[in-house]
């Protein structure tokens, strides 16, 4: 009783944020390198029954939902059916600069590149090379990384005049702070003392100052955004 009590709270504890499951993680012989993100530790399954199986890279994003197997039971059956046992692990290697949306599931032998983007509610089956864009059940690969990069540059400008516009249909008035994801749109290195948002969220203080010095704003600043706004409204 006193044993399940004290794991209980361990798990707790362990799961309680990001940098203490990375800890645990790291405790308990995961090799994981640095930057890592645990979104919801409460909500992710990382095998570590062999922990010598699994090697996440720098900058992993481990979205809520992850789960990470490097072993099977379904030899179960094979206990019932011929009265034999035949484990079943293998290795998972996660690169560098790499997201797993939500729900994401990794099975054994699996080498995820870097620079690698995998969609939400994705089963990881097969190897996903550097630089790829995949998705599905099971995971396939629908592009370029570069080319979402690309792709997602236009689409967010569209997106901040879409959201704009649906505050203004209920009536309010755009604040500042109903962009404090979407300040790119009128916030660049000229310009960024004037708006309080949680830059260092996002940045480290050496990609902050290359963000400073090549970010083109659309717009220089949330008033000239605010009217583009209301000036398209009207066309």
């Amino acid at each position: 009783m006193i044993k399940r009590i004290i794991n209980k709270i361990y798990k707790l504890y362990y799961t309680s944020s990001s940098n203490r499951y990375i800890k645990y993680l790291k405790k308990n012989r995961v090799k994981i390198g640095k930057g890592c993100i645990v979104l919801d530790p409460k909500k992710i399954q990382i095998d570590i029954s062999r922990p010598e199986l699994l090697e996440i890279g720098d900058n992993v994003f481990l979205h809520r939902g992850t789960v990470i197997l490097t072993h099977d039971w379904a030899s179960w059956c094979f206990v019932n059916s011929h009265k034999d046992f035949i484990p079943s692990h293998g290795k998972i290697k996660i690169g560098n600069n790499v997201w797993l949306g939500e729900n994401v599931t990794i099975l054994k032998n699996v080498t995820i590149g870097n620079n690698v983007i995998i969609g939400i509610g994705s089963v990881v089956t097969k190897d996903i090379p550097d630089n790829c864009i995949a998705v599905g059940i099971p995971a396939k690969i629908i592009g370029t990384y570069d080319d979402y990069y690309k792709k997602r540059k236009l689409q967010y400008i569209n997106e901040c005049f879409e959201y704009a516009n649906s505050i203004l249909d209920t009536g309010r008035e755009l604040q500042e702070d109903d962009f404090y994801d979407d300040y790119p749109i009128f916030v660049n290195g000229s310009n960024f003392r004037n708006y309080n948002y949680p830059y260092h969220n996002i940045f480290n203080d050496e990609q902050f100052e290359v963000w400073k010095k090549n970010h083109k704003s659309q717009f220089n600043g949330f008033e000239e955004f605010v009217n583009a706004v209301k000036e398209r409204r009207h066309e």
